[in-house]
């Protein structure tokens, strides 16, 4: 082979490696992005009735949230995805993810999650709101939600410590 042969072949083999690596790390971080599938707590998505719901559930950290039955709830340091209409944020983008306060809530079965019982509460006076749904068995249900970005992975999970409100 002919030193010009070779320099040829080096400039085509460089200026294929200048197009081909860019592109590649291009297509396997869109493959990564599909395929990273945010975790979620164990158990299938439950239904759970007001009654059920009613007490004091709490996170990993010592946070709480306690419902009552006449629909208005206390938070202590509870964590959740919060997002303030004020300011228009919200958990993991420049919003607290734990709260304190108290407010009111309410509860549904959501066909958006997986036909599981949803529960919005929202503090008062009313401009900071957070949502939870329930996963798990009737005996070991759970609430939790991601905070901030679901790709983040990051969960709050509340499990319940008593029946009473």
């Amino acid at each position: 082979m002919s030193s010009r042969t070779a320099v040829v072949l080096g400039l085509c083999i460089g200026a294929g490696l200048v197009v081909l690596v860019p592109v590649g790390l291009l297509t396997l971080l869109v493959v990564l992005r599909y395929v990273n599938i945010p975790p979620e707590p164990d158990g299938p998505p439950l239904v759970l009735t007001s009654s059920r719901l009613q007490g004091t559930w709490r996170d990993g950290r010592g946070g709480q949230l306690v419902f009552a039955d006449d629909g208005t709830f206390s938070a202590t340091d509870a964590c959740g995805d919060y997002w303030d209409s004020r300011t228009d944020t919200s958990s993991g983008f420049g919003f607290p993810s734990t709260m304190t306060g108290t407010g009111t809530w309410d509860s549904r079965v959501s066909e958006y999650e997986d036909n599981a019982t949803s529960v919005e509460f929202e503090f008062a006076p009313g401009d900071v709101s957070g949502h939870l749904t329930a996963r798990g068995k009737p005996d070991s249900a759970l609430l939790w939600t991601f905070i901030g970005d679901p790709d983040s992975g990051e969960l709050c999970v509340l499990r319940k410590v008593d029946t009473q409100p």
